[in-house]
């Protein structure tokens, strides 16, 4: 697959989550009828929250497995992630009446977090394409719990909460840095 499709492929994921999490937000007011108790669930840690992350690196997993191509996978997965991220930073912080609001912390860690678990799943389903359960387990899990480990520290008030995530953003950024090396010495995946 060509990078710059793969770019648009992560867009088009990005969407598709957008869909499930509206799709949830519709089913939780049909839990709630009250709008104050759905406003409160989603600026909570509770199931929409962890239902969005899941929708998310589901769809970031699917895309991934089946439609990014062998050769060059881990740098096919980056780019997916960027376009995944750019579609997520663009709705979080487009304001229209002043464009963008600046949170660089922010816009980081949505674009690092969606980066990095798309290049651990695709570092893992190219490593064994036809055993499933391993890409899911090496690379679908973690990703999952990557995604759910920022979003707590972004969406929990603490005095550290920037430093967590300036540490944890190092962290990601330096495992796509192995993850890449990875790619490219190994025998399994043609990359770069």
């Amino acid at each position: 697959m060509k990078f710059l499709q793969s770019f648009f492929l992560g867009i088009f994921g990005a969407l598709g989550a957008l869909f499930l999490e509206i799709f949830f937000l519709v089913f939780l007011s049909l839990l709630f009828p009250n709008t104050q108790d759905i406003t409160a669930e989603i600026d909570s840690i509770g199931p929409f929250f962890f239902l969005a992350i899941l929708s998310e690196e589901f769809l970031k997993y699917i895309l991934i497995y089946k439609s990014i191509a062998k050769s060059n996978i881990v740098l096919n997965s980056l780019l997916f992630g960027f376009g995944f991220s750019i579609l997520e930073i663009s709705f979080i912080y487009w304001d229209y009446k002043n464009g963008y609001s600046m949170d660089p912390i922010g816009i980081l860690g949505i674009l690092i977090v969606h980066i990095s678990t798309a290049m651990l799943m695709g570092y893992f389903v190219g490593k064994n394409r036809s055993n499933f359960i391993f890409s899911l387990f090496f690379g679908f899990i973690p990703a999952i719990l990557i995604h759910t480990t920022y979003n707590i520290f972004k969406a929990t008030d603490n005095l550290r909460q920037k430093e967590f995530a300036i540490v944890i953003i190092m962290l990601l950024i330096f495992m796509d840095i192995f993850l890449l090396i990875r790619s490219r010495n190994s025998h399994e995946i043609k990359a770069i």
